[in-house]
């Protein structure tokens, strides 16, 4: 999974070819087939897991009574955790599969994961916590657009550094986000 996910960050979906991923892995072409059925199914299991982790945590977090606010830094946090231990993988998962339609069922999922987010967007202006002219689809895929565009430019490997980078990203939107009295 690694190699596969390597060589697809790298060069894409459409411009890799198994024959690449075989060589990233010292085997020939031919022996990938004694573990996947096409390069679509090695794809989806190279983004798979961590797409499961991510809409596994954000409907845990989404179930909870924590303010609105404290499940977006929640959900930034797992989000950005999960860029730092797999970025190659969730750099596959942007370029490859988010809001292209690939298939149903990936499409359901980010519409659940977005659906989730502007849900917590949502309680927050409820709640008097943001301001009740939110946008609140506009800011939902602010949130996750800045969350993926990380794929380009995070240096992985210090999950101290990533929550640290979650939380000053979840300021950012929450800060813009908050409720303002108006003069």
């Amino acid at each position: 999974m690694a190699a596969a996910a390597r060589v697809f960050s790298e060069k894409g979906f459409g411009g890799a070819s198994l024959e690449d991923v075989a060589n990233e892995v010292g085997m020939l072409k031919g022996s990938l087939y004694n573990y996947i059925k096409s390069k679509e199914d090695l794809l989806f299991a190279v983004v798979r897991p961590d797409a499961d982790e991510l809409l596994m945590k954000a409907r845990r977090l989404s179930g909870t009574d924590l303010p609105a606010s404290e499940k977006l830094r929640q959900i930034a946090r797992v989000h950005v955790e999960i860029i730092d231990r797999k970025l190659p993988y969730v750099s596959v998962y942007v370029q490859e599969i988010a809001g292209r339609g690939i298939s149903q069922e990936w499409t359901d999922m980010d519409r659940e994961y977005m659906s989730l987010i502007e849900k917590a967007f949502m309680e927050g202006v409820e709640a008097g916590i943001f301001a009740d002219d939110l946008d609140v689809r506009v800011a939902t895929r602010c949130f996750i657009g800045s969350l993926n565009w990380m794929t380009r430019w995070y240096e992985p490997g210090d999950p101290v550094r990533a929550r640290a980078v979650a939380d000053q990203l979840a300021d950012v939107f929450l800060a813009g986000a908050l409720a303002r009295s108006r003069n």
